[in-house]
């Protein structure tokens, strides 16, 4: 039974820093007036959907952070795993010479290689989880920096569009008939002016709109591909640079049928042998 302390802990360690958070705030707010040409004027009603994608120094920089650490983890794990990925290749070639070139199935070794590769597997899927955090913690970076880009301009904005549509209070100060309720018996200021254009409140960034999202590129997405190239992974691999004994054996071990599944015969199942000994007595 997952507890709630178990998950509170993880859920603070994933928080953004105080630190962090306001240093890409306080940055946003320093880059908003360069940036408040290139941004959109105060919308109308509704979704924004053509916003533009603004590439800045911070966003450069947090991005190139990111995929050198991220570069870090996936050459840390190739370089201690090697002989893991080593082992996977030869035993590939056995795998293969045993199930193409004699034709003779063999479990156990099938069995041993497929230990290998799972070991291999779980390694890299623990890799990817971890380069997938700094992707995310990136992520948390770059939206502090351009809610704060955002909400200054637009707060720059409707503060200009304020000062332009609101009346002076020299010209708007009205006379008021003898008995009539004055601005100050109601608690409006003299100057204010019932009539008077309101000018467009500025509105919180949009959540799709993230210039510089950071993400894993697509040699994450098969960790497999990996041992293809012998370690390798900078991009996918050609089908002539893969090594075709590792392909065919992982093609080997990932189509097995499982025991009594809808791949093997039901004339070839195997019986169960818990009542042998019973009839044998």
């Amino acid at each position: 039974m997952i507890t709630t302390d178990q998950i509170r802990g993880p859920a603070r360690r994933a928080r953004l820093g105080q630190v962090t958070a306001f240093r890409a705030r306080r940055r946003g707010r320093l880059d908003a007036p360069g940036l408040r040409p290139l941004l959109p004027a105060l919308p109308e009603p509704g979704p924004l959907r053509d916003l533009p994608e603004i590439v800045t120094p911070f966003v450069m920089e947090a991005r190139a952070g990111t995929l050198r650490a991220v570069g870090q983890l996936r050459s840390r794990l190739l370089r201690n795993e090697r002989r893991a990925i080593i082992r996977i290749q030869a035993e590939s070639v056995r795998v293969v010479t045993q199930y193409d070139v004699r034709a003779e199935p063999s479990p156990a070794a099938l069995a041993r290689y497929g230990e290998m590769v799972g070991a291999w597997r779980a390694d890299a899927e623990v890799c990817r989880a971890r380069a997938v955090s700094l992707t995310h913690e990136a992520n948390q970076r770059l939206t502090c920096y351009w809610d704060a880009v955002w909400l200054t301009v637009q707060a720059a904005r409707a503060e200009e569009r304020r000062r332009a549509t609101e009346p002076r209070r020299a010209r708007q100060r009205r006379r008021h008939p003898p008995g009539a309720r004055t601005p100050e018996a109601t608690g409006e200021p003299a100057w204010a002016e019932p009539d008077a254009p309101s000018y467009p409140p500025f509105t919180a960034r949009p959540a799709h709109w993230l210039p510089g999202r950071v993400t894993l590129d697509a040699t994450w997405d098969d960790v497999d591909a990996w041992l293809l190239t012998g370690g390798t992974p900078a991009q996918a691999p050609s089908v002539h640079a893969r090594t075709p004994a590792v392909a065919r054996a992982l093609e080997i071990l990932d189509t097995q049928p499982r025991r009594g599944g809808p791949g093997v015969p039901p004339g070839n199942r195997p019986r169960s042998t818990a009542g042998q000994g019973r009839r044998a007595r």
